[in-house]
Protein backbone atom coordinates (compact mmCIF):
# COMPACT_ATOMS: atom_id res chain seq x y z
CA UNK A 1 0.00 0.00 0.00
CA UNK A 2 1.34 3.40 -1.11
CA UNK A 3 -0.13 7.11 1.26
CA UNK A 4 -0.93 9.94 -0.80
CA UNK A 5 -0.75 13.64 -0.39
CA UNK A 6 -4.52 15.21 -0.18
CA UNK A 7 -4.42 18.60 -2.29
CA UNK A 8 -6.26 21.26 -0.70
CA UNK A 9 -8.46 22.54 -3.01
CA UNK A 10 -11.03 25.36 -0.93
CA UNK A 11 -10.61 26.28 3.27
CA UNK A 12 -12.59 28.26 5.33
CA UNK A 13 -12.87 29.05 9.05
CA UNK A 14 -16.02 28.57 10.60
CA UNK A 15 -15.55 29.01 13.92
CA UNK A 16 -12.56 31.67 15.80
CA UNK A 17 -12.26 31.41 19.53
CA UNK A 18 -9.26 32.40 21.94
CA UNK A 19 -7.73 28.78 22.05
CA UNK A 20 -8.92 26.96 18.78
CA UNK A 21 -10.74 27.40 15.38
CA UNK A 22 -12.15 24.79 13.44
CA UNK A 23 -11.42 24.99 9.67
CA UNK A 24 -13.15 23.07 7.07
CA UNK A 25 -12.13 22.02 3.74
CA UNK A 26 -12.13 20.36 0.24
CA UNK A 27 -9.49 18.28 -0.73
CA UNK A 28 -8.97 16.30 -4.16
CA UNK A 29 -7.88 12.78 -3.02
CA UNK A 30 -5.31 10.93 -5.29
CA UNK A 31 -8.09 8.85 -7.17
CA UNK A 32 -9.95 11.72 -8.59
CA UNK A 33 -12.26 11.70 -6.01
CA UNK A 34 -13.15 14.74 -3.51
CA UNK A 35 -13.59 14.81 -0.37
CA UNK A 36 -14.38 17.21 3.08
CA UNK A 37 -12.16 17.42 6.68
CA UNK A 38 -12.78 19.35 9.60
CA UNK A 39 -9.72 20.30 11.62
CA UNK A 40 -9.57 21.51 14.79
CA UNK A 41 -6.76 24.55 15.03
CA UNK A 42 -5.48 24.82 18.75
CA UNK A 43 -2.81 27.13 20.02
CA UNK A 44 0.24 24.89 20.85
CA UNK A 45 0.76 23.78 25.05
CA UNK A 46 3.42 22.60 27.37
CA UNK A 47 2.58 19.82 30.36
CA UNK A 48 5.10 19.69 33.01
CA UNK A 49 6.69 16.33 34.52
CA UNK A 50 6.80 18.41 37.66
CA UNK A 51 9.67 15.76 39.94
CA UNK A 52 9.26 16.37 43.70
CA UNK A 53 12.17 13.99 43.78
CA UNK A 54 13.49 11.35 41.59
CA UNK A 55 10.79 8.76 42.92
CA UNK A 56 7.79 11.46 43.06
CA UNK A 57 5.58 13.47 40.46
CA UNK A 58 2.87 16.34 41.39
CA UNK A 59 -0.55 15.62 39.23
CA UNK A 60 -3.61 18.26 39.51
CA UNK A 61 -6.95 15.91 40.13
CA UNK A 62 -9.34 18.99 38.02
CA UNK A 63 -13.41 18.83 37.02
CA UNK A 64 -13.12 18.90 32.92
CA UNK A 65 -16.51 19.12 31.82
CA UNK A 66 -15.19 17.71 28.42
CA UNK A 67 -15.70 14.21 30.13
CA UNK A 68 -18.00 15.72 32.88
CA UNK A 69 -15.34 14.05 35.81
CA UNK A 70 -12.24 14.55 37.37
CA UNK A 71 -9.32 13.96 36.36
CA UNK A 72 -5.78 13.36 37.37
CA UNK A 73 -3.62 15.36 34.80
CA UNK A 74 -0.02 16.56 34.48
CA UNK A 75 0.63 20.38 34.85
CA UNK A 76 -0.48 22.07 31.69
CA UNK A 77 -0.86 25.07 29.75
CA UNK A 78 -1.38 27.09 26.47
CA UNK A 79 1.23 29.02 24.93
CA UNK A 80 0.57 32.81 24.62
CA UNK A 81 2.05 35.50 22.76
CA UNK A 82 4.87 35.74 24.85
CA UNK A 83 5.62 32.04 24.82
CA UNK A 84 6.07 30.87 20.76
CA UNK A 85 9.87 31.30 20.56
CA UNK A 86 10.74 30.03 23.97
CA UNK A 87 7.98 27.41 25.37
CA UNK A 88 10.08 27.19 28.71
CA UNK A 89 8.37 30.71 29.70
CA UNK A 90 4.90 28.87 29.54
CA UNK A 91 6.20 26.12 32.04
CA UNK A 92 7.71 28.59 34.57
CA UNK A 93 4.07 30.68 34.29
CA UNK A 94 2.33 27.36 34.74
CA UNK A 95 4.19 25.98 37.71
CA UNK A 96 4.17 29.40 39.23
CA UNK A 97 -0.27 29.60 38.62
CA UNK A 98 -0.99 25.63 39.41
CA UNK A 99 1.51 24.21 41.54
CA UNK A 100 2.27 27.61 43.62
CA UNK A 101 6.37 26.73 42.47
CA UNK A 102 9.38 27.33 40.65
CA UNK A 103 11.86 24.90 38.87
CA UNK A 104 15.53 24.70 40.07
CA UNK A 105 15.88 23.03 36.37
CA UNK A 106 13.96 23.08 33.49
CA UNK A 107 14.52 20.65 30.16
CA UNK A 108 12.58 19.70 27.07
CA UNK A 109 11.74 16.33 26.83
CA UNK A 110 9.51 15.85 23.68
CA UNK A 111 6.83 17.13 21.74
CA UNK A 112 4.02 15.74 20.28
CA UNK A 113 0.61 15.78 17.93
CA UNK A 114 -2.21 15.58 20.85
CA UNK A 115 -5.18 14.37 18.29
CA UNK A 116 -3.98 13.92 14.77
CA UNK A 117 -6.94 12.58 13.51
CA UNK A 118 -8.81 15.76 14.00
CA UNK A 119 -6.71 18.33 15.24
CA UNK A 120 -3.10 20.04 15.08
CA UNK A 121 -2.80 20.77 18.52
CA UNK A 122 1.14 20.44 19.56
CA UNK A 123 1.88 20.05 23.09
CA UNK A 124 6.18 20.28 24.27
CA UNK A 125 6.60 17.93 27.12
CA UNK A 126 8.87 19.54 29.85
CA UNK A 127 10.89 17.72 32.64
CA UNK A 128 10.49 20.53 35.81
CA UNK A 129 13.14 19.54 39.05
CA UNK A 130 14.17 21.06 42.01
CA UNK A 131 10.95 22.51 42.75
CA UNK A 132 10.70 25.26 45.59
CA UNK A 133 7.56 27.08 46.72
CA UNK A 134 6.97 30.75 45.33
CA UNK A 135 5.50 33.27 48.04
CA UNK A 136 2.66 34.06 47.89
CA UNK A 137 3.14 37.91 46.99
CA UNK A 138 4.65 36.23 43.51
CA UNK A 139 1.75 33.68 42.76
CA UNK A 140 -0.12 34.45 38.96
CA UNK A 141 -3.56 34.33 39.17
CA UNK A 142 -5.01 31.27 37.95
CA UNK A 143 -7.38 31.08 34.99
CA UNK A 144 -11.03 32.17 35.42
CA UNK A 145 -12.76 29.19 37.43
CA UNK A 146 -9.64 27.18 37.28
CA UNK A 147 -9.75 24.69 40.86
CA UNK A 148 -7.74 21.53 41.22
CA UNK A 149 -6.24 19.82 43.92
CA UNK A 150 -2.64 18.40 44.03
CA UNK A 151 -1.24 15.52 44.60
CA UNK A 152 1.91 13.55 44.74
CA UNK A 153 2.36 10.38 43.45
CA UNK A 154 5.02 7.80 43.46
CA UNK A 155 6.06 6.02 40.26
CA UNK A 156 4.36 2.76 41.52
CA UNK A 157 1.18 4.62 42.11
CA UNK A 158 1.28 6.09 38.80
CA UNK A 159 2.46 2.81 37.27
CA UNK A 160 -0.84 1.01 39.04
CA UNK A 161 -2.94 3.86 37.61
CA UNK A 162 -1.60 2.85 34.43
CA UNK A 163 -1.70 -0.76 34.42
CA UNK A 164 -5.38 -0.45 35.54
CA UNK A 165 -6.55 1.70 32.75
CA UNK A 166 -7.49 4.65 34.92
CA UNK A 167 -4.75 6.83 34.10
CA UNK A 168 -6.70 8.02 30.98
CA UNK A 169 -5.35 11.74 30.14
CA UNK A 170 -3.11 11.15 27.19
CA UNK A 171 -0.22 13.92 27.87
CA UNK A 172 -0.12 12.42 31.01
CA UNK A 173 -0.20 8.53 30.15
CA UNK A 174 2.94 10.41 27.65
CA UNK A 175 4.41 11.63 30.53
CA UNK A 176 4.36 8.45 32.22
CA UNK A 177 5.68 6.40 29.77
CA UNK A 178 9.13 9.44 29.54
CA UNK A 179 9.29 8.32 33.13
CA UNK A 180 9.56 4.92 32.95
CA UNK A 181 12.16 5.37 29.73
CA UNK A 182 13.96 8.25 32.23
CA UNK A 183 14.22 4.80 34.31
CA UNK A 184 15.81 2.51 32.10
Amino acid sequence: MVAYRETVTSSKIIYEGPIFSVETQDVDLYNGKKAKRDIVRHVPAIGVLAFVDDEHIILEKQWRATIGDFILEIPAGKLDQRDFDEPHHAVERELNEELRMAAGSIEKALGFVETVGFSDAYMHLYVARNLTPIEQNQQLPRDLGETMDLVTMSFSEVKSLFDSGKLIDQKTVTAFLYWNYLRG
